[in-house]
């Protein structure tokens, strides 16, 4: 059972199979900001009832949704290794240099 805003989605709403044809003609993917996931066109319309919303106003999370390059997928994410790589070595430095003026108690 949904909550009594959402509407049941009976057929693929406008705006979705705008953005998914969009995506296709510039061969590219469609990003959700909220849960930073990349959807190919095909699953983005296999997937959209899940990830999709309409309230019953009429306002919608479509604004969630960004069409990207695939290339844009690779570059954010090597930018979060890039990231996490550094936070990691600046960790292990830490570690060390603790472990060097740590004394257990006796």
């Amino acid at each position: 059972m949904q909550p009594w805003r959402v509407k049941d989605k009976k057929e693929i709403p406008a705006e979705v199979t705008s953005l998914h044809r969009f995506a296709i003609q510039n061969n590219c993917w469609i990003y959700h900001d909220v849960s930073r996931i990349f959807y190919t066109p095909e699953e983005f319309l296999e997937k959209w009832e899940r990830i999709y919303k309409e309230e019953h106003t009429g306002l919608s999370n479509i604004k969630e949704f960004v069409v990207k390059s695939p290339y844009a997928a690779i570059k954010q994410r090597a930018g979060w290794i890039k990231r996490a790589s550094e936070e990691l070595q600046a960790l292990l430095i830490k570690l060390e240099d603790y472990d060097k003026t740590f004394k257990p108690p006796k």
